[in-house]
């Protein structure tokens, strides 16, 4: 049987990347129903309907709520759960980057990082948990990166707000526990995404020149260690991170 058969996932940052391709993935492992959403109406439309063209009759539904706003992100989380009848996975990745000097950030910068990477993963997992623990089942899978545990050479707010994420699953992981929900943390190096291709060369040298694999990673690679913890393949594995980096050193 499919890893994900019959199961409902819930996905942020779902229009393009490392969330796409774990959409696509979730798909092919037979889940019952997928939701993608992301931050605007116009990619989130057209990265629903390469999904329904590839996968034809599936269920896969789509939505842009703002990720910061609670009451966003509950109302299409809880409308998703009781047209499927149950939530089993959520999977959130949306976030956004910087390679900004302490020096020459701009004003607001790091507040945004934060409000983005940590709010808006707060907030999904606080309306997944609330639903997941009246159930007593559910899997949730935060999104922090390497930069999380080690630090980043550029761009504070970035490195900080994604160790507020780890801080964040290894929290909820424990209190949840008890209601058996999982909360797990996958933390990618260098992958070869949309965002990461925005970053000058001279940073994209730099993200590669320690790893031990010698290469940037792929989004479906990433998406694989997001399958394994969606699925009951992970049960027994709850707050805790999950490096996917090529071993960065």
């Amino acid at each position: 049987m499919a890893l994900m058969e019959g199961k409902t996932v819930f996905i942020t940052g779902a229009a393009g990347g490392i969330g796409n391709a774990t959409a696509r993935l979730m798909l092919k492992e037979g889940a019952l129903a997928v939701m993608i959403t992301d931050i605007n109406e116009e990619i989130t439309t057209r990265a629903l309907n390469a999904l329904k063209e590839d996968f034809p009759g599936r269920n896969i539904e789509a939505a842009w709520p703002n990720l910061t706003s609670e009451e966003e992100v509950g109302s299409v989380m809880r409308a998703f759960t009781e047209k499927y009848g149950k939530l089993d996975a959520v999977c959130s990745i949306a976030g956004i980057t910087h390679n900004t000097t302490i020096k020459r950030i701009a004003d607001g910068e790091f507040r945004k990082q934060v409000e983005v990477n940590l709010m808006g993963t707060y907030c999904v997992d606080r309306q997944a948990g609330l639903i997941m623990q009246k159930q007593r089942f559910g899997s949730i899978v935060n999104t922090s990166s390497i930069c999380g545990e080690y630090g980043s050479p550029m761009g504070c707010g970035y490195g900080a707000s994604k160790a507020g994420v780890i801080g964040l699953t290894k929290s909820l992981g424990r209190e949840l526990g008890y209601f058996n929900v999982r909360v797990n943390c996958v933390a990618p190096g260098a992958i070869r995404t949309p965002m990461t291709a925005s970053l000058s060369p001279e940073a994209q040298k730099a993200a590669t020149a320690n790893i031990a694999l010698r290469r940037m990673g792929e989004p479906e690679e990433v998406a694989n260690v997001f399958l394994f913890l969606a699925s009951d393949m992970s049960s027994y594995c709850t707050a805790s991170v999950y490096n996917v980096d090529g071993f960065s050193t």
